[in-house]
C-alpha cells in the first residue's frame, strides 16, 4: 500500500492525523510505504494507492470548519483499501 501525506506540522489537528496514519499502519501490521510532505496547507491531503482524500470546498461552512479529511474519514479510507488488497 502506498500512502502519501501532505500536511502542515504547525496545525495540531493535521499532526494528529499524521500520527494516526502511522499508528494505524503499525498497529495492524500493514505493509505500507508512507511518504510525508510538509507544506503550509489548511487541510491535510491523504493519497492512498492513488486515491486522494482532500478538501473540496472552496469556502468554509462555518467560522470553525471541521478539517477534512478528519481521522474518521482517513480510517474509513484505510480500512476500505485494506480489504481491497
Amino acid at each position: 500500500m502506498d500512502i502519501k501525506l501532505i500536511y502542515s506540522r504547525k496545525d495540531p489537528r493535521q499532526t494528529r492525523a499524521r500520527n494516526f496514519v502511522r499508528r494505524f499502519v503499525r498497529e495492524r501490521g500493514i505493509l505500507a510505504r508512507i511518504i510525508e510532505t510538509e507544506q503550509a496547507v489548511t487541510s491535510p491531503t491523504v493519497i492512498i494507492n492513488g486515491e486522494a482524500l482532500t478538501e473540496r470546498r472552496s469556502r468554509a461552512r462555518s467560522p470553525e470548519p471541521r478539517m477534512y479529511p478528519g481521522i474518521d474519514d482517513i480510517a474509513r479510507a484505510l480500512e476500505r483499501h485494506i480489504w481491497s488488497l
